[in-house]
């Protein structure tokens, strides 16, 4: 395997590339976590790709902007974000998109020197409005500066490019029905031109699976690859619940005809229990091969506590052997958090403090705002109100919000800025400017847990509903049902020393705040079930974020409530302890 001597080489050049890093990785170094939960936080679909000794990942990004985060990796145990495939209105158009749509399911693969990422956009699942997916693929020479996107003729989801290292033919995967009638989905095909995204051979149906196959089946996510002397097709089935799983097919050709495994499912933890193992809803597999000939499996899978996944579906990864021409993955046994991954040696550090000023010129690469923006809504450093000392200058420091009309409720992009919350035990903590002017009742600044339009739980500052002054609330709003609390402050302006809280434990948040160095005040907790879970009609596929926001409310900022944001963003995390088992 790769030594560690290459990884610390890796991870410095990283860290002084990104000065937001730099001093963070080697800090405790005694202490490690386990591999197999390889990205925390959501990160669903993994795509993982090795290219000359280092290894590629992309996620889903759904609603997310911007799209496809992709990170790098040179031992299969520690991953840094480095960049995203769609940062541009013309690379992905999200405008009005609901949780749970959006892009989906990348695919990363390399030919002739260009990166390839194959995905798709759903805008919408409106019934009233009509619009497919469609899918959709990108090319890059560095995984930094991507193409816009060639649509591809079938519409379906889950695409992926395969080319041929035999006869050098390009084949276009996907997850399709079988006609807009029946709407029976399956693995379809046809060989595709680069160029235009037509197909320029037959469309045909691939594979159907091991599942009944009905209207209400799903056969997905089909990531194809060469392994000699077979052709070998990865699929997902029984859905994104308890039922996911992994399944395999080989054939003597790509268009088949497909001979499915005999061990299949290959890898579904529902098989020992859905209310026993904390590790569930296994599947959705992309396999890569080390420069040493070693295989391994990134999948998804979600983390229960106490039956429910506030940071929704992670990626994972564990080892493949061969047998008969046959994978067998994790040595056939069942996939827990207590083991580490056979055939990597390289240690993974504890996560480590994470602080931004916002002194930076762009704002870090794990930023993200909801849906495509149409304005500019925020500023960085030039306009902010305080100094910080930076590399032994006075640089202006912070990022200051623009809130428009829009709040974190509604299906557009409010004046917001968001992280995933990379852990079940930790503490997401944001100091506010000072201002000189007090905030209507409508006008809020905040901090976030947030899940989707349906469900996010906040604390901030707010003008008092019934009395002079601002207040400080919470706003719980879990699908159908919103509380809302007022603490009056006793100011009316923002003090320069006001933080605002949200402590996350494995079964519940705590919302608070601090002034100065006093005490917490805690003001709301929820149980943490409430961030995972979509009104009924409605889909959630990502997980858990923060958000720092401001917001008029409805109507536009008025310029008495002058400028509002944040001087430094921090997060805590301490040891998550979660079992084996869901027995809390």
């Amino acid at each position: 395997m790769l030594t560690l001597l290459v990884l610390c080489q890796f991870l410095l050049v990283r860290a002084l590339q990104n000065p937001i890093i730099s001093g963070q990785v080697f800090d405790h170094l005694v202490k490690f976590n386990k591999l197999l939960l390889t990205i925390g936080s959501w990160n669903p679909d993994p795509s993982i790709l090795q290219v000359k000794g280092t290894y590629y990942l992309a996620t889903s990004s759904f609603e997310y902007f911007p799209g496809t985060p992709i990170y790098a990796s040179v031992d299969l145990a520690n991953w840094t974000l480095i960049s995203h495939a769609q940062i541009k209105p013309s690379q992905v158009q999200l405008y009005g998109t609901p949780t749970g749509a959006g892009v989906w399911a990348p695919t990363l693969s390399y030919h002739n020197g260009l990166f390839y990422l194959a995905s798709m956009t759903r805008w919408t699942y409106d019934p009233v409005a009509r619009v497919w997916p469609r899918v959709m693929f990108m090319s890059s020479p560095d995984l930094i500066t991507w193409s816009d996107p060639i649509w591809a003729e079938p519409w379906g989801i889950d695409p992926s490019l395969f080319h041929d290292p035999k006869s050098g033919r390009t084949y276009l995967n996907l997850m399709a029905p079988n006609n807009n009638k029946d709407r029976i989905w399956g693995i379809y095909q046809c060989e595709v031109d680069l160029d235009s995204g037509d197909c320029s051979g037959s469309y045909r149906s691939l594979w159907n699976g091991t599942l009944v196959q009905n209207a209400t089946s799903r056969l997905e996510g089909p990531k194809m690859f060469y392994k000699d002397p077979y052709y070998y097709l990865l699929t997902a089935e029984g859905g994104t619940d308890d039922q996911h799983r992994s399944t395999i097919a080989r054939s003597d050709s790509p268009e088949g005809p497909w001979k499915s495994a005999p061990n299949n499912p290959i890898l579904f933890n529902g098989r020992w229990g859905f209310d026993n193992l904390t590790v569930q809803s296994t599947g959705h597999g992309t396999f890569t091969e080390t420069p040493n000939g070693e295989w391994f499996c990134s999948f998804i899978a979600r983390r229960k506590v106490n039956g429910s996944s506030p940071l929704g579906r992670e990626t994972f990864l564990t080892s493949v052997t061969w047998q008969d021409g046959w994978p067998i993955l994790n040595n056939n046994e069942p996939i827990t958090l207590s083991q580490n991954i056979s055939g990597v040696s390289a240690q993974k550090p504890p996560l480590q403090p994470f602080e931004d000023e916002f002194c930076e010129r762009t704002l870090d690469l794990s930023w993200y705002q909801l849906r495509t923006p149409y304005t500019r809504n925020y500023a960085l450093a030039s306009q902010g109100q305080q100094s910080s000392k930076r590399h032994g200058n006075d640089t202006q420091c912070g990022l200051m919000l623009k809130p428009n009309v829009f709040g974190l409720s509604d299906r557009d992009t409010p004046s917001a800025l968001l992280r995933k919350q990379k852990s079940l035990n930790m503490t997401f903590s944001a100091t506010l400017f000072a201002s000189n002017t007090s905030l209507g009742s409508r006008q809020t600044v905040g901090i976030s847990a947030y899940l989707s339009e349906y469900s996010h739980q906040d604390i901030g500052v707010k003008g008092c509903t019934n009395s002079t002054g601002l207040c400080i609330y919470s706003q719980l709003i879990m699908n159908t049902t919103t509380m809302v609390k007022e603490v009056p402050l006793g100011q009316h302006t923002i003090p320069h020393d006001l933080t605002l809280h949200i402590r996350a434990k494995p079964l519940s948040y705590s919302l608070g705040y601090t002034i100065g160095d006093s005490i917490v005040t805690w003001v709301d907790e929820l149980p943490s079930s409430w961030l995972a879970w979509a009104p009924s009609g409605f889909y959630v596929f990502s997980g858990a974020s923060w958000a720092i926001f401001a917001s008029g409310g409805g109507e536009p900022w008025a310029p008495t409530g002058g400028i509002v944001g944040f001087t430094k963003v921090r997060e805590d995390y301490f040891q998550e302890d979660i079992p084996d088992y869901d027995v809390w």
